[in-house]
């Protein structure tokens, strides 16, 4: 994501975010899918790991990887979403320069995070802080087509990240009507700098969101 992305701030989305700290466990039903998806992929290496958890908000994410190890720290740039993680460690902070010293961390690990920043940024930042390796549960283009959200192509993220291990699947958010604009007020998902469709069309027309759901781009990266 380029300039055009950068019409919607880091503090902005972050207060967006923060709104629907309350909300977000119950109406995150694709996020958590894709936190089990790539766990149940690559959760093997991360045992008795140091593991970094960015943009981790709540902690759909946080929570199972404090199943896996004690070590865990969480950052994002929600302070509200931060106060209900359960990590023992966490840090307000930009995935796009992340505040930790070079191998501070065994991994880090993101799942429906980094398309909500400068990925081209935040993916180097990543792998500067991981001693070991990188996790990602990302949307790219083709999510939710017809909207106009610039989601990451997946053919750059993989240029930029040469992951080992990689595999794009479907997640559908399952809400229509109402709800599927509800859907991004709970879960502090509805600013979008290209949007395409207003909410009257969306309801008045469904037709047009050709694809209720993500394309999400899953991969591992070993560094060692």
């Amino acid at each position: 994501m380029g300039d055009t992305f950068r019409r919607i701030s880091p503090r902005e989305i972050g207060r967006e975010f923060s709104r629907a700290s309350k909300s977000y466990r119950r109406w995150a039903i694709p996020q958590r899918r894709a936190v089990e998806k790539l766990l149940s992929a690559f959760g093997g290496y991360l045992f008795n790991k140091e593991i970094l958890d960015v943009g981790a908000g709540v902690g759909l994410l946080t929570e199972r990887l404090l199943e896996l190890t004690p070590s865990v720290s969480a950052c994002d740039i929600s302070f509200k979403s931060l106060k209900e993680n359960p990590a023992p460690r966490k840090v307000l902070c930009n995935a796009e320069r992340l505040p930790f010293k070079s191998g501070s961390f065994d991994w880090s690990v993101s799942s429906f995070a980094l398309h909500w920043c400068d990925w081209k940024r935040a993916l180097p930042e990543m792998e500067r802080v991981s001693r070991e390796g990188l996790l990602l549960a990302l949307p790219v283009k083709g999510s939710l087509e017809g909207i106009g959200f610039p989601f990451p192509p997946p053919e750059g993220v993989l240029e930029l990240l040469k992951p080992n291990l990689h595999w794009v699947g479907d997640l559908e958010i399952p809400f229509r009507g109402r709800d599927f604009l509800l859907f991004f007020k709970r879960t502090g998902t509805g600013k979008n700098p290209n949007k395409l469709l207003s909410a009257f069309e969306i309801l008045k027309n469904p037709e047009r969101v050709s694809f209720y759901g993500f394309k999400v781009l899953f991969a591992v990266k070993f560094l060692k």
